[in-house]
């Protein structure tokens, strides 16, 4: 195998002539679609069984599939299937569970055979593969819930690579720091804010250690965030490393897909020998080309997943395309999240994403930002206003921003024990 590349003759072979090969896949995968799936068999009735599927153009005359059927489809779970009618495998051939974070609503379970997990095995180390992560790394797995999609897969797929799996997710943070030099860990994987959190924290509780830091790449996913030039820079600087790559998946689909390269200049797709990929227009559903600048909706379809099939998935991921090309061989696109559909707020008729307006406020901004902060259990009630101030001024120094901090009380913050949201919109006051 080049040491370049984890599956060489598809991740370099020329686009067009990747999806003419998945074209073929899907029409010979549709039939067994149809007949295992009750889910896909009605959403599929008014069309011909037997339809030719030569390009992924013709995929797109098919219907798009959406969260909304696969919760409907998992709420009809009976004794006999019970991940609902899109269950495509007996109950017998079934080896895990997966579920979705929760983030968007009520969690889905998604159920998988033993060709699945080896199908996500794979595909997932191709993304880590991309990601830099090599057989002599000791990875710090710091997801800590196993039955979500970043959990047992993200580690088989860091086994499957061949590195060291340390899954340290689950510990307290400063346990984290500390086991992390004590392994001697070379790379870590965690969401984008935790690995923020961890970046501010790295130096004061790992020196007590005494062991100098062995750290070189980090893989950050999970939510927008390594777009930001100056996240990307803080991150770097505070970890003082070499590598920081963006990942991205889907649990609904696969939980690993994409990957920044050497260039760390937009993430590639990494599954293109499982899954395949259109990108769309989010308002009309109209195929968009994987051209340089373009932005939609990306579209998923798993023509080689047995348990839980997606054909024409809608991710509701908003992407847009930093390139077609790219000076390490690849010849799938490279994109950046700019945002989900689940998130995008409305305002006199423009759509505007969360991550847009990080962007913005994460410059320097003239107005106050305005920052709840939980106070710890012990701290005195005299205090609080000298605490604030002192934090605003804190923040204006290290990232030359303005911000009005108003402590609340502790647990006032909803956080969850995956992923929290670090944005929240509050109600006009009235004047």
């Amino acid at each position: 195998m080049d040491d370049r590349y984890w599956n060489e003759a598809l991740e370099t072979r020329p686009w067009a002539e990747v999806e003419r090969w998945q074209a073929g896949r899907i029409e010979a995968w549709l039939p067994a679609v149809r007949a295992r799936s009750p889910m896909y068999s009605e959403l599929l009735r008014d069309q011909p069984a037997g339809r030719p599927i030569r390009s992924l153009v013709e995929l797109a005359e098919l219907p798009l599939t959406t969260k909304d059927h696969v919760r409907a489809a998992q709420e009809a779970a009976t004794d006999h299937e019970p991940f609902g009618r899109n269950q495509s495998a007996a109950t017998s051939d079934i080896v895990q569970v997966l579920c979705s974070s929760g983030t968007t609503g009520r969690p889905l379970y998604y159920a998988l055979t033993r060709s699945d997990c080896d199908t996500f095995a794979d595909a997932i180390a191709n993304t880590w593969f991309t990601a830099g992560i090599r057989e002599a790394d000791i990875v710090a797995h710091l997801v800590g819930l196993p039955m979500v999609a970043g959990g047992l897969p993200y580690a088989d797929g860091f086994r499957r690579v061949g590195a060291t799996l340390a899954w340290l997710g689950g510990f307290a943070t400063e346990r984290i720091l500390t086991e992390m030099r004590r392994l001697r860990c070379s790379a870590l994987l965690a969401t984008t804010s935790f690995g923020q959190y961890l970046a501010s924290q790295w130096d004061s509780v790992g020196q007590q250690t005494g062991l100098p830091s062995r750290l070189r790449t980090v893989l950050c996913g999970g939510e927008p965030g390594l777009g930001q030039p100056n996240v990307r820079e803080r991150i770097t600087a505070s970890l003082d490393i070499g590598q920081l790559r963006e990942v991205m998946g889907l649990g609904d689909v696969l939980p690993a897909m994409w990957a920044e390269c050497d260039a760390e200049d937009g993430m590639h797709f990494n599954a293109q020998q499982y899954v395949a990929i259109e990108l769309v227009d989010p308002a009309t559903g109209a195929p968009q080309r994987w051209a340089d600048g373009a932005e939609g909706e990306v579209v998923y379809t798993t023509f080689q997943r047995d348990a839980t099939p997606m054909l024409r998935y809608r991710s509701r991921d908003h992407v847009r395309v930093i390139g077609t090309e790219c000076r390490c061989g690849r010849s799938s696109p490279r994109i950046r999240c700019i945002g989900r559909t689940d998130d995008m707020l409305i305002y006199k008729g423009m759509n505007v994403f969360p991550s847009a307006l990080a962007d913005l406020i994460l410059g320097r901004f003239d107005d106050s930002i305005a920052i709840d902060v939980e106070a710890a259990a012990a701290t005195p009630t005299a205090e609080p206003e000298l605490l604030g101030r002192a934090i605003e001024e804190e923040v204006r120094q290290r990232l030359q921003v303005r911000v009005a901090v108003t402590l609340v009380p502790r647990g006032t913050i909803p956080r969850s024990a995956y992923k929290n949201s670090l944005l929240a919109v509050r109600p006009r006051e009235p004047r």
